[in-house]
Order: structure tokens, then C-alpha cells, then sequence
């Protein structure tokens, strides 16, 4: 008998209906869209997506940083990064996952006085958010498979000191705030080397402890899971919170996710 008659399964994107135990005899296994049984993985790193082409990773092409947004508290449009998924909608429409996005200090931000923290926010959205200004950096999205197609995505990806448009009805604050780091003085936002780590939907540990004011810190910023479906945007915001006269902070991006 044929492999596929054997194992007979249900194709379940969504939780399906929940079974107590031993309650029906052959039921079928439940299946993703693409053939995968539901299991519990003993993988936990992402090699298995990347080995199948559908991890992806954007960053500026250089160790060049960008410059930020310069908003001294939270704009609706003035993100430092937008996250668009430009698939069409449809039955075989791909949802971006987000792992991380990393931000590493390539020149500080800094103001006349009156520095406190800097601080950051999640958004989702429909539509493309992206209206004008920072760097395009879609054309350094790249699949670290070598045997895979370099350019396969479906995103595109802003990142800088970006103009939004203004937030649609539909908009959900996921983070709307998240503290990163307290200011190095009231003039000098944070150090040169330090490396901001947002880790979406992380199960692994975190800082444990307050950071070294004036050092170049590894900061681990646990997020929630974040998905975008087809003609959806992420949006992140970071600023630094001040009451005037702020220089923005330049980092050198990376953004991680995976497409299914």
C-alpha cells in the first residue's frame, strides 16, 4: 500500500478542535499546508527552515550603519524600521514570522540635555506602511542556504529615519512599550558597539541584571511572537526619550524571519 493511503491526515492550519484522551480511534494526523505532520520538534534552532529556503535575513549590505528616527517619544509615523509582506492574499499566501531584529550602535544618539532611556515599540498593520525616507535594504534579503534562490522573499524592508503613513483603524499595538536601556548621561544616549537584540516569540533565557551604564552592552529584549500575513506591515519604533534637540542614533541592522 502507498505511503500517502497509510498515514492519513488533516490539513489544520489553525488549533483544531481539542480531544481528550483516547476519546476516537483513527483519527487523522494533523498536517500543515505543506504536508508536515504536527509533531513536536526536537530542532529548536532553524537550520531545518533555512535548509528549506524559507528563512531569510536583511541587514544594510555593509557594516555602514543608518541613521534612525530622530522622535524624542512615540510618533505613529516615524518608525525605524517597516516590515511589509507584499504577497497577495489568498489561499496560498505566505505569513512572515519574525526571530529577531538586531540593532548594533554605530554612532550614539545624543541630545542637548534631559536624556532618561531609550525606548522602543512593536505595531502591526494592514497595508504598506512605508511612505518616504530611510534605506530600502529589500535587495539585501538573503537566504543563508547557498544551494537556495539568494532572493526569494516576499517582504520588503525599510530601515531609518522612515516617514509611515498614519495608523489605519485596524492598527494593533503589540509592544507599545519596552524600555531598552537607561541613557548613559543626560546627554549621551547609550555606546558605540552596543548591540540591541529584539527576540521575537524567544523561549531562551535572558539578561538577568541591570546593564553597565557606560559599556557597550549585548541587550536581549524579549518580544512577542510576531506573524505577517499578506499585505501586512511590522513596524518598529525606537527613541530616545528626551524633551528637545536629539541627534538620532545610527545602527547597523539585521532582521531575521521566515516565510510559510
Amino acid at each position: 500500500m502507498a505511503t500517502e493511503v497509510m498515514i492519513k491526515g488533516r490539513v489544520s492550519r489553525s488549533l483544531p478542535q481539542m480531544d481528550i484522551d483516547g476519546g476516537r480511534e483513527g483519527e487523522p494526523a494533523r498536517l500543515s499546508r505543506y504536508g508536515e505532520v504536527g509533531v513536536f520538534s526536537p530542532i529548536r534552532k532553524t537550520h531545518s527552515l533555512i535548509d528549506e529556503g524559507s528563512y531569510f535575513v536583511a541587514n544594510s549590505g555593509s557594516a555602514t550603519g543608518i541613521l534612525s528616527s530622530p522622535a524624542v517619544g512615540w510618533v505613529a509615523t516615524t518608525p525605524c524600521c517597516v516590515i511589509y509582506n507584499g504577497d497577495s492574499a489568498g489561499a496560498t499566501a505566505k505569513r512572515l514570522y519574525l526571530d529577531f531584529i538586531l540593532l548594533n550602535t554605530t554612532v550614539v544618539g545624543s541630545a542637548a540635555s534631559g536624556l532618561l532611556r531609550v525606548e522602543a515599540a512593536v505595531y502591526l498593520d494592514i497595508g504598506n506602511r512605508y511612505s518616504s525616507a530611510g534605506t530600502e535594504i529589500t535587495a539585501n534579503i538573503y537566504n543563508p542556504n547557498m544551494d537556495g534562490p539568494a532572493r526569494a522573499s516576499v517582504a520588503r524592508v525599510w530601515f531609518g529615519a522612515i516617514t509611515a503613513t498614519a495608523a489605519s483603524g485596524s492598527v494593533r499595538p503589540i509592544s507599545p512599550l519596552r524600555v531598552c536601556r537607561p541613557t548613559v548621561s543626560g546627554t549621551v544616549a547609550d555606546v558605540v558597539g552596543e548591540t540591541k537584540l529584539f527576540n521575537f516569540g524567544g523561549v531562551e533565557g535572558t539578561l538577568n541584571g541591570s546593564v553597565t551604564i557606560a559599556n557597550a552592552n549585548f541587550i536581549t529584549i524579549p518580544m512577542p511572537g510576531i506573524v505577517i500575513g499578506p499585505n501586512q506591515s511590522a513596524l518598529l519604533y525606537v527613541w530616545q526619550n528626551v524633551g528637545g534637540t536629539p541627534v538620532a542614533a545610527t545602527y547597523a541592522p539585521e532582521i531575521a524571519f521566515w516565510e510559510r
